[in-house]
C-alpha cells in the first residue's frame, strides 16, 4: 500500500471515528433524541470525505 492511500484512510479513520464520538457525547450531555444509526452513518460518509479530501490534497500538494 502506498504511503498516501494509507495515511488518507487513517484520517477519514480518525475523523469518522471522532464524529461518532462528538455526537454521542452531545446526546449525552444533552439528552437529545439522536438516532444511533444515524450518527454511524454520518460517521461513514465524514471518514469517507475526509478520507477522499486527504488524498486529493496530498497528491496536489507534495
Amino acid at each position: 500500500m502506498e504511503p498516501v492511500v494509507r495515511e488518507s484512510a487513517l484520517w477519514g479513520v480518525t475523523s469518522g471515528l471522532l464524529f461518532v464520538v462528538l455526537a454521542f457525547g452531545y446526546r449525552l450531555a444533552t439528552d437529545a433524541d439522536l438516532s444511533v444509526l444515524l450518527a454511524l452513518v454520518v460517521g461513514c460518509l465524514v471518514g469517507t470525505t475526509t478520507a477522499g479530501l486527504s488524498y486529493l490534497v496530498d497528491r496536489r500538494f507534495p
